[in-house]
């Protein structure tokens, strides 16, 4: 039984995937975690940055290259316009998740800042001692912080990174909006409930070593079932606030249809119920809308996912936050992952890049080689429908 229990969960990781900085407990235990409780922003940063680079398995030759994708980082605008967004990135992710976004809002006029989350950045078995309350705390501290700064704060996350924004948007009146990508509020397989039991007897379903070191320059390959299991509290915590109560400020929402890991179907009716603000916007990538949705929603916006032009037949849970100019995971970017399931032959085609076409993990329609798409040909128009939102 044990055993069918670690496969199913298995399922659920392949769909998904010297400073002091103890934290110390009434019992006096200690966990070695990243350190919390700055001041400023600066603080934190230097902090952080220390910590990681002390903490991290480098994978590269250029480690300070490499750094840069892990550590939270901050863009000032040339030209304030009074606004500042606090950036979350996803599970096992790094901040870079953010930096095409936070660059094309910087030129808008917002402070930029984007965080790292505990038990990120540096290797996976990091990840064990944290848990959700790590994770909020970053948040909270960071929204006032920026608040302190700007007039209007905002949260931007990215996959889990969107559902510690929901969370924290509903504890603290002092954000103003939000901006979900990928939003992992329900997840396509009921295999996530079996975690908080199974993590009771199995620390890692494939151990860093299976995973190749765990890490490579810019996310985790694998992930200790403990962290998992935070990874679940997370989507309880967002989930259960958004289906108890309205949230009334404006929020922008991207997602896919055919995003693999997010059960999306489920959450647009939802979040179209629950977001009530007339200056909410949504954006579906797909052709098909979920049963339940309001279509004639004036807030709602549909863009097909089938776009020959680009070579892409499906859109990602990942390619929602890049730019097709971005250097690693763009059009040409060096970044490529070719899609689990697909004949040898077809496999072989990605990886000469031949003939290669784009897609969600589980893509495999008209005899293509795929590869995960990775960009968000709509990039700019996303960009320009998220500053347009919050003008008030």
């Amino acid at each position: 039984m044990l055993n069918r229990q670690k496969f199913l969960v298995s399922v659920l990781v392949l769909t998904t995937a010297p400073l002091a900085g103890c934290v110390t407990f009434e019992d006096n235990t200690a966990r070695d975690v990243m350190p919390l409780g700055q001041t400023s922003f600066s603080q934190y940063v230097e902090e952080t940055t220390r910590w990681i680079d002390t903490h991290r398995r480098y994978v590269t030759d250029n480690r300070q290259e490499e750094l840069s994708h892990q550590v939270p980082f901050e863009i000032k605008p040339t030209r304030p316009n009074g606004k500042g967004v606090l950036m979350i990135h996803g599970f096992t992710d790094s901040p870079y998740n953010f930096v095409d976004i936070a660059n094309s809002l910087a030129d808008e006029g917002y402070l930029v800042r984007a965080v790292v989350l505990p038990g990120h950045g540096t290797k996976p078995e990091d990840m064990q001692p944290v848990t959700i309350d790590d994770w909020d705390r970053l948040i909270d501290e960071q929204t006032q912080i920026l608040r302190d700064d700007v007039s209007e704060v905002y949260l931007a996350g990215f996959s889990t990174g969107a559902n510690l924004a929901v969370h924290e948007a509903y504890e603290n009146k002092a954000v103003d909006g939000l901006i979900l990508i990928s939003p992992a509020l329900s997840v396509r397989t009921s295999l996530v409930h079996f975690v908080p039991f199974v993590s009771h007897f199995i620390d890692w379903l494939r151990t860093p070593e299976e995973a190749g070191g765990g890490n490579n320059a810019f996310r985790y390959r694998t992930a200790p079932m403990q962290a998992l299991d935070t990874f679940k509290d997370s989507m309880d915590s967002a989930m259960g606030r958004l289906q108890s109560s309205p949230y009334e400020k404006p929020v922008v929402v991207f997602m896919a249809q055919n995003d693999s890991i997010v059960d999306t179907q489920e959450l647009l009716p939802l979040m179209q119920k629950q977001f009530t603000s007339a200056r909410s916007r949504f954006v579906w990538y797909g052709d098909t809308l979920p049963e339940g949705t309001i279509a004639s929603d004036k807030r709602l916006t549909v863009l097909t996912d089938y776009l020959p032009k680009y070579r892409i037949r499906s859109f990602s849970h990942l390619g929602l936050v890049y730019s097709p100019d971005n250097p690693y995971f763009g059009m040409n970017g060096s970044e490529r992952f070719c899609l689990r399931g697909q004949e040898d032959h077809l496999r072989e085609l990605c990886h000469q890049r031949r003939n290669l076409w784009y897609g969600s993990w589980n893509e495999n329609r008209d005899g293509h080689p795929y590869a995960r798409l990775t960009f968000n040909p709509y990039f700019n128009g996303q960009i320009d429908l998220i500053v347009n939102t919050f003008k008030k």
